[in-house]
């Protein structure tokens, strides 16, 4: 019987692999002769309908909306829940905790990017986003 395949199905399942993005970004920096750090965020488009928001100021531009609409629906969340009780809020509950989880994650993306355009402009490494 086969080994179990990896959900590429191009090799077999390993625990604790790497995730397919980090993958590319490491093979994409190692082509470009920079480390994963200097690289930074996946630019690419695999799998998008629309082109990437990866920049460090595009990043930094989607936390901030992402923040402001986490802000109004915890807002919106403690007005239900002064005026029609806790059963109330449940429908407010799941996208606050989506946006407070999006914010963060924006907000690491934003670092790391922004680390690794630091490292690039260091060693005037000029980025080639793949397409």
């Amino acid at each position: 019987m086969p080994p179990p395949q990896n959900s590429h199905g191009t090799g077999p399942r390993t625990r604790g692999g790497k995730g397919y993005y980090k993958s590319k970004v490491e093979r994409e920096a190692a082509r470009q002769d920079m480390s994963v750090e200097e690289y930074g965020v996946y630019k690419g488009s695999v799998a998008s309908a629309v082109k990437p928001i990866n920049s460090a100021g595009g990043l930094l531009v989607f936390s901030l909306i992402v923040f402001l609409c986490t802000r109004v629906s915890v807002v919106g969340f403690f007005i239900l829940w002064i005026q029609d009780g806790p059963i109330a809020t449940l429908g407010v509950l799941l996208p606050m905790l989506l946006g407070a989880t999006f914010t963060v994650w924006g907000r690491v993306y934003f670092v790391r990017e922004h680390r690794a355009e630091k490292l690039r402009k260091a060693r005037g490494i000029t980025l080639i986003r793949p397409e």
